[in-house]
């Protein structure tokens, strides 16, 4: 178990131990390794650590069994974040001096560090034997069952570590993330709150920031994931978090100005760059969706959540053959994702089947997420169908749940015409162009709409109102202007009124 420190031993069995030096360090004759001990933990505090692991292992040597030359060794290898050596060294020292409170507590959370959750859980108990209500003894035991997910466990023992010290303020965060994760929100907000005042960093604010998004609240989520950047302005779960929010304010240009921020930080990971095609995704930048994807597998190569989101961008781009041979690498359980269901769906739309496209499309609905695709999809397959009921609910309810959905808009403004439906179609686009007033795609069909109703109806507002919008589209760009042979027509229509009235 400890043949690392075998090692170590019989290389120092080759060393020339210098006595004089060793006199020099002390005069406790009776305790030899207690001189280089001191000597080691001096060069501990001046950080000098590879000279105190030397000390150390020259203390080994005698034969004397000095448990703190193993607990001062273990906590340089702490400090190195080398925490398996950690752990045999701090194991070694507990076992000769079990008595040692200090050092059942710093095996407990070495122990935490390489994953051994039950084994930190006894080292804990065992420290709070020695020496009972001890807060940071709580803490770590806490801590150990909380990465058991025993989380009813864990939030008593954070809740007894705040009870013996109530400055704990890392037992009391850790307690309320305990209360979220047992859904008790309430209790969480009211400690998030606490710390957010009292000891406000870049966790606290980023926590009580996630909580107000699950509440709901977006605006205090906002305020809160915006303190915890400046507190921390490498913070990466709060630009995340402040993509997700604005995101849900459909204000894309605000969400991908964080993502930029974060990778202009170099906070370059698998994480910002899977968020980011979940925003690119919600306003139909499908291309540009997959193009972050694919930056995913550049930090994990086989990244599943990537997956599922590639396999419906490639959907929804009606790339249907690589859409599925990513679904046919999945296992069988992954195949109940909500996402990948939709992507079978609409795989099965331009497969022309759409009654198993509805299916599975619905199969996929999911009030908790943006589901405003299953709807669009649903709409165009009942348009198949010939349902023309279905076709006009999904549709209103693709773009109710997502008002900045312009392709819903613009298709289901398209069929309305389709369906002589001119004067539906003319609210639907004029509603479409409050968000994009210079999409010319929507302001040709609001232009044809138009003339359709002016011709029905020769009045002299509307004629230069639907005028004035083609007037607008020359204004961005006259080659884009697809009806200039009406707008003549009008022009004269109007010139005529406007001569009659003289």
């Amino acid at each position: 178990m400890f043949g690392w420190l075998e090692t170590i031993i019989q290389k120092i069995k080759s060393l020339n131990l210098s006595v004089d030096q060793y006199k020099e360090d002390t005069v406790v004759q009776s305790l030899p390794s207690f001189a280089h001990v001191n000597k080691a933990k001096k060069l501990i505090e001046k950080g000098e650590l590879e000279k105190a692991k030397q000390t150390l292992i020259k203390a080994m040597e005698f034969p004397n069994k000095d448990a703190l030359v193993y607990k001062y060794l273990g906590i340089i290898y702490d400090k190195e974040k080398k925490f398996d050596k950690a752990v045999a060294a701090y194991q070694i020292s507990a076992d000769w001096n079990p008595q040692d409170k200090i050092i059942w507590q710093k095996l407990g959370f070495a122990l935490i560090a390489v994953g051994k959750y039950e084994n930190a859980e006894k080292s804990f108990d065992n420290a709070n034997r020695i020496v009972p209500g001890n807060t940071d003894t709580y803490t770590g035991w806490g801590m150990a069952l909380m990465k058991q997910k025993k989380y009813d466990e864990a939030r008593e023992k954070f809740s007894t570590a705040v009870k013996i010290n109530r400055y704990n303020f890392s037992a009391m965060f850790l307690n309320a993330v305990m209360d979220m994760k047992l859904f008790d929100y309430d209790k969480a907000e009211v400690k998030l709150t606490f710390l957010a005042n009292v000891c406000p960093n870049e966790t606290n604010t980023y926590e009580l920031a996630h909580l107000k998004s699950i509440k709901g609240d977006i605006e205090s989520a906002i305020h809160y994931a915006l303190k915890s950047v400046d507190y921390n302005p490498n913070m990466l779960p709060a630009y995340l978090l402040l993509a997700q929010l604005y995101s849900l304010k459909f204000d894309f240009e605000t969400a991908e100005k964080y993502l930029k921020i974060a990778e202009n930080r170099d906070l370059k990971a698998a994480t910002l760059y899977i968020e980011w095609a979940k925003v690119l995704e919600k306003f139909d930048y499908f291309e540009a969706a997959k193009e972050k994807l694919n930056k995913v597998f550049e930090f994990e190569h086989d990244n599943k959540e990537a997956n599922i989101h590639l396999a419906l961008c490639n959907a929804s781009l009606g790339q249907v053959e690589e859409c599925r041979n990513i679904i046919n690498s999945f296992e069988e359980d992954d195949l109940n994702n909500r996402y990948i269901k939709t992507a079978i769906g609409i795989v099965e739309y331009y497969s022309e089947n759409p009654e198993s496209a509805i299916d599975k499309l619905k199969q996929g609905l999911d009030d908790e997420t943006d589901d405003s695709l299953n709807y669009y999809y649903l709409a165009k397959c009942y348009e198949k169908l010939n349902n023309e009921t279905k076709v006009k609910d999904n549709y209103e309810t693709a773009i109710m749940k997502n008002p900045k959905y312009l392709k819903a808009f613009i298709d289901y403004s398209k069929y309305l015409i389709k369906k002589s439906d001119y004067a539906e179609a003319q609210r639907k686009l004029r509603k479409a162009i409050k968000a994009f007033s210079d999409n010319v795609e929507l302001l040709n069909l609001l232009f044809c709409v138009n003339y359709t109703l002016v011709k029905e109806n020769l009045c002299e507002y509307n004629i230069k109102e639907t005028i004035a919008i083609a007037q607008k589209i020359e204004e961005i760009n006259p080659d884009l202007f697809e009806h200039p042979e009406k707008k003549v027509e009008l022009s004269e229509i109007l010139n005529s009124q406007i001569e009659k009235k003289e």
